[in-house]
This record gives structure tokens, C-alpha cells and sequence, in this order.
């Protein structure tokens, strides 16, 4: 009987105890940064190709700063201000990543679980990125499959299953409502996502000195796009547009590189609606509901989102007026984002 009472006591305390923790869990998030797998290849870019470096720390800039901004006006002077100030920092070609923490403070204090899967997914790009500009990495595939296991073993990791991505995914309430109310910067935040995509096919190119050379249209067609934002794209680019090679070779990363720029979009949408969520809980709440359904832990083993897939052999909607592929830029068909009108043909006259 003594047993007993002491078995019923203990259970009653160690429910009590994991009542409290899950109350602290409710209250208390826990704030950690991941570093970057060490390989060869670190800071491969920094080195290799700086001139695409500066470009990265440009697209940090931009995500942090329109969040912030966002959940502190939707004044569209202001807005349009913040677009131009995402700009003069892009052009100072700033050497050293920004930090996100103190660009965007209240976005990360609301929102903290986001951030991290942010953080780790860039760090996933970058880590990429240095790789293939990594000339003493001969085995890319091997280096690849070591990149990609240890990116989606982490909690935080972004699922590489095909999603939804312009279906269920774009149909929220809120959805569009960024791109609707401030296409320019939409455009802008788009063009980032081209870059980024279009990266990896001129990597697959050749070595780190060939990467230089052939990077130098590439930037210049994107900045392109910065100085007349590419209106005409109604869906963000998409990894198979922009990158057809890597996203054939790498598909795992292609897609979750989709699904990471998807998340973006739906952010910057609950942060343009304050009608739906007035509060900075209310957009919290929203942001975890949207989160859940894009993490790698709630797809594998148990896929708790399958209703969000993509239809077997589909990838989505394609971008409407489609962007251009680097290797379409790299062969001279493209100028300052749009397409050249093909030249007709003359006929030969005769006497």
C-alpha cells in the first residue's frame, strides 16, 4: 500500500514537473545560432568570388530589413523608402554578412522559430555555394550528400518534398496581399531569388576562375532587375527555371530552395495583413501554422502535411512570364531582364 501512495505521489510530481516545462516551453523560446559543416570548402566564395559574395550580403539586408519594416508601417512612402535603402546598401557592396538580430529585432523576437529556420537554410545555401567554388572538392556529389544529410537531420531544416507550392500554399487568406500592394519590392525581393537560383548552373560551369568570369554578366543582368524590378512575374521564380542543370543534378536542394523562397512569400503576406492579424501574437500564431507545414521533421518519417504535396512529376505553377536561365543570360539571349526580340531573317534579293 505504501509503494502505491509513494507510485501515485511521483507520478502526480513528474506530471506536475512536465506541466511546467510545457508551460515555460509556451513562454520561453530557445535562442541558438548553427554554424557552418566544416569542410574545404569554407569561405570558398568570400575568396573565390567576391564579387557574388557581396551580392549575398546584400539579399540579407533586404529580407531583414522589409520585415522590420513591415511590422512597423504599411505606409507605402515608407515602404518604398526601405525598398531604396535595400538598394543603397546592395550597390555599397558591404563586405561582412549583416546581422539579421539587429536589423530586424522585433521580427526575430516574435518569431524566433522562423528565424532559425531561415539561418540554417542560408546556411545551407551558402555552404553550397562554397563547395562548388571549391576547387579542392573533386567529389561534389559525395560533398553534397554530406551537406544535405547534415542540413536535414537538424530540427529546423526545410522538407525536400515537392510542395504545393503556388496551390494550396499560396491560398491563404492572406496570400498575394504583398505582391498585390507593393509590387515593386515584391519584384525586387523576386530578383534576390533569381540570383540565388541562377548561381549554382554557372557554378556547374567549370572551376573557381571560370566561375569569375562567367559571374561578371550575370551580376550585371541582375542588377538589372534591381534598377527595373521584372513586374511582369506574377509567381517567383522557380529553381527548374533559373537553374535547370542544378536543380536536375541537386534535386533535393532545388526543392527545398523552392520551399524556402515560398516561406518567404507567405511571411512577407502575413506581415502585409494587418486586417487579419492585427497583433504581433496574431501574426505569430499564423507565421508557426505556415511553418509547421514547410519543416523536413513533420514530412519524414511521419509526414503530418500531405495534403500539401505536389502532384506526383508537378513542381508548382511556373512563374508566368518565365525569367531567363543563367545559361540563357551566359549565352548573350537576355539583356537587363528581358528577352531580345529574335532578328528576322532578310531575304536575299535578286537582280
Amino acid at each position: 500500500m505504501k509503494t502505491c501512495v509513494l507510485s501515485i505521489i511521483a507520478a502526480v510530481l513528474v506530471g506536475c514537473a512536465e506541466g511546467d516545462i510545457a508551460k515555460k516551453e509556451s513562454e520561453w523560446v530557445t535562442r541558438d545560432k548553427r554554424w557552418p559543416p566544416r569542410g574545404s570548402w569554407n569561405w570558398s566564395v568570400q575568396n573565390e568570388i567576391p564579387d557574388l559574395w557581396v551580392e549575398f550580403n546584400g539579399i540579407d539586408f533586404g529580407h531583414a530589413h522589409l520585415a522590420e519594416t513591415l511590422l512597423s508601417t504599411q505606409d507605402p512612402e515608407a515602404v518604398e523608402r526601405a525598398r531604396l535603402e535595400v538598394l543603397v546598401f546592395i550597390f555599397s557592396k558591404a563586405a561582412v554578412p549583416p546581422d539579421e538580430e539587429q536589423l530586424a529585432p522585433t521580427f526575430v523576437r516574435m518569431i524566433w522559430e522562423a528565424q532559425k529556420t531561415f539561418n540554417w537554410t542560408h546556411i545551407f545555401h551558402r555552404s553550397l555555394y562554397d563547395m562548388f567554388a571549391d576547387d579542392e572538392t573533386i567529389d561534389k556529389e559525395a560533398a553534397y550528400r554530406e551537406l544535405l544529410q547534415d542540413y536535414l537531420e537538424k530540427p529546423e531544416a526545410i522538407t525536400s518534398h515537392s510542395l504545393d507550392l503556388h496551390g494550396k500554399l499560396w491560398n491563404f487568406p492572406e496570400s498575394k496581399a504583398f505582391r498585390n500592394t507593393f509590387p515593386k519590392f515584391n519584384s525586387q525581393i523576386w530578383a534576390y531569388h533569381w540570383l540565388q537560383a541562377a548561381a549554382y548552373d554557372i557554378q556547374l560551369m567549370g572551376p573557381a576562375d571560370r566561375q569569375r568570369e562567367l559571374f561578371k554578366p550575370i551580376i550585371e543582368h541582375y542588377h538589372g532587375y534591381l534598377h527595373d524590378p521584372p513586374l511582369e512575374w506574377k509567381m517567383m521564380p522557380m529553381m527548374e527555371e533559373a537553374a535547370p542543370n542544378f536543380s536536375k543534378r541537386f534535386a533535393e536542394a532545388a526543392t527545398i530552395f523552392n520551399n524556402l523562397h515560398m516561406l518567404h512569400d507567405n511571411i512577407d503576406d502575413v506581415l502585409r495583413s494587418p486586417d487579419l492579424y492585427p497583433t504581433l501574437e496574431a501574426k505569430r500564431k499564423a507565421i508557426l501554422r505556415i511553418l509547421a507545414i514547410y519543416l523536413h521533421r513533420n514530412h519524414a518519417p511521419r509526414d503530418f502535411y500531405e495534403e500539401y504535396h505536389a502532384k506526383l512529376g508537378e513542381h508548382g505553377e511556373m512563374s508566368g512570364t518565365r525569367p531567363p536561365s543563367a545559361g540563357d543570360v551566359h549565352r548573350g539571349k537576355y539583356r537587363k531582364g528581358k528577352p531580345e526580340e529574335p532578328k528576322k531573317e532578310e531575304k536575299h534579293k535578286h537582280p
